[in-house]
């Protein structure tokens, strides 16, 4: 399968099921978030922010090696599989420690300490399932790794209603996160060995030294960078309280929500990036070009209707009740557009074995947002962590443009840039006008489609892209 099918199968197989996923997910943030209320679902937010701190200490970079020297050596498979499980039990073992000296610490209320020990054990068996979702992208075979965050949705759904129709408090209901993450791990085990084969485990410690001297700068960075995407949750649960972490986060959660779709798309052409770094560095190019010329412009789309209309989302997923959500909302919403370039930016320099500038720059930009924080919350609250989110991506998409310019020729995509930004603007002007003198639905929808109408006539969505479009349905529709 050529690269262009095989990249439009598998972000199409993933975007599938990540729409699925989300909007399973939507609905699972927003009982959950009415369920408990400002403080329950700020407890909730507060204990998947610190395992999302240190959960990251389960993996330390070795799925990320694993996709990209797998997809380029597929023998490799049961090695990376067999040895990076032991290592993954060592470092569980090390991140329950680590979070259980900081609960310890920092001297939480029993029944927080409890949802904390609780959503660990399920960022721990995330963390073995990860071990076989490495081997799905390096095969290429994202329709295995899709399943499996269906299944995650579905259970996770299913598990919060029953708790909500049953009445029952927040340690249940953080139950429901560790048994979703134990049967999908159970769930992904039955399929590997059934579609690729019977793991073994490996105790190869030469093997093991060259593994983690090479992941040590995909690990490093990986903690810092769930450093300055969650510890502001952490900081405003000790300098502020948990309603403010629950106000914050309804808001944050749903700029993760938008983050499905570079993620969706990067997972499936990292591997294609890492192959075509060392056997065509011309179609390297090419990906790149056309990635970020779309990433932006759907990050664009996002951050107008977004930012016009935060007051509708989050009225209609959280209630009334989270109203200082909105302009935290409005707020985070100017990260998008910065945040899908970084994204890619990161991926690329992994593919291109450059992970020591990525370790680089998310150093520089989790001390910015630690100092940031520490500044602006005891004054602003959740207004100032919002403002520091926004200033430490601003500040990490300017140096790693610095570095990747060096490889890339940065003049065909700021072009892009001016004209997509252009149209934004315009989109925005006359949705807001519709907005003030007739009708909010009216102007949702005729910014949308004025939007893409737009993208179209000033040729961001050029000839050759449609063209690109057309190959890969005409090859598809000829199996």
């Amino acid at each position: 399968m050529g690269s262009e099918r095989t990249l439009a199968k598998n972000t199409t197989v993933l975007l599938v099921a990540n729409l699925m996923s989300y909007l399973l997910g939507f609905f699972t943030t927003l009982y959950t978030a009415r369920y408990l209320g400002v403080e329950g679902f700020g407890i909730l937010s507060l204990a998947l922010s610190i395992t999302g701190i240190f959960g990251v200490l389960t993996d330390f970079g070795l799925a990320t090696l694993t996709i990209r020297e797998v997809s380029r050596d597929k023998s490799l498979a049961d090695k990376y599989i067999g040895n990076t499980a032991v290592m993954k039990l060592f470092l569980s073992l090390l991140t329950f420690g680590v979070i259980g000296l900081l609960v310890y610490i920092v001297g939480y209320p029993q029944t927080v300490a409890n949802v904390i020990y609780i959503i660990t054990l399920s960022v721990i068996m995330t963390a073995f399932t990860g071990i076989f979702n490495s081997i799905f992208q390096a095969y290429e075979k994202m329709e295995y790794l899709s399943l499996t965050i269906v299944l995650n949705a579905v259970i996770m759904i299913a598990g919060i209603l029953l708790v909500i129709y049953r009445g029952l408090d927040i340690v249940v209901l953080s139950s429901v996160y560790f048994f979703s993450s134990l049967l999908v791990l159970i769930a992904t085990f039955i399929i590997f060995s059934k579609r690729f084969f019977m793991p073994s485990i490996q105790l190869d410690f030469s093997f093991w030294k060259l593994t983690l001297q090479e992941s040590f700068y995909f690990g490093v960075s990986s903690i810092l960078v769930v450093i300055y995407f969650y510890i502001d949750s952490f900081m405003l649960s000790i300098m502020v309280n948990n309603s403010a972490v629950g106000i914050y986060n309804a808001a944050y959660k749903l700029i993760f929500v938008l983050m499905f779709l570079p993620n969706v798309f990067l997972i499936s052409i990292f591997p294609l990036m890492s192959q075509h770094y060392e056997s065509n560095r011309e179609l390297l190019k090419v990906e790149y070009e056309k990635s970020v010329k779309y990433l932006f412009a759907i990050a664009m789309f996002f951050f107008v209707f977004v930012l016009l209309f935060a007051d509708k989302i989050i009225y209609i997923i959280y209630g009334s009740g989270y109203d200082a959500s909105i302009f935290a909302l409005q707020a985070l919403i100017f990260v998008v557009p910065v945040i899908f370039i970084t994204y890619l930016f990161g991926n690329i320099l992994g593919a291109i074995n450059k992970q020591r500038i990525l370790l680089i720059v998310t150093a520089i930009n989790a001390i910015i947002n630690v100092a940031l924080n520490l500044v602006l919350i005891p004054h602003y609250s959740y207004v100032g962590a919002s403002v520091a989110t926004v200033i430490t991506e601003v500040t990490g998409f300017s140096l790693m443009i610095i570095y990747i310019s060096k490889y890339f020729s940065s003049i065909s995509w700021v072009n892009n840039f001016l004209k997509t930004i252009t149209v934004s603007v315009l989109v925005l002007t006359v949705t807001y006008f519709l907005r003030l003198n007739i009708n909010w639905i009216i102007a949702l929808v005729a910014g949308v489609v004025l939007f893409l109408v737009l993208m179209i006539v000033t040729r961001i969505i050029s000839r050759e892209d449609l063209e690109i479009f057309k190959r890969i349905i005409k090859k598809d529709s000829d199996q």
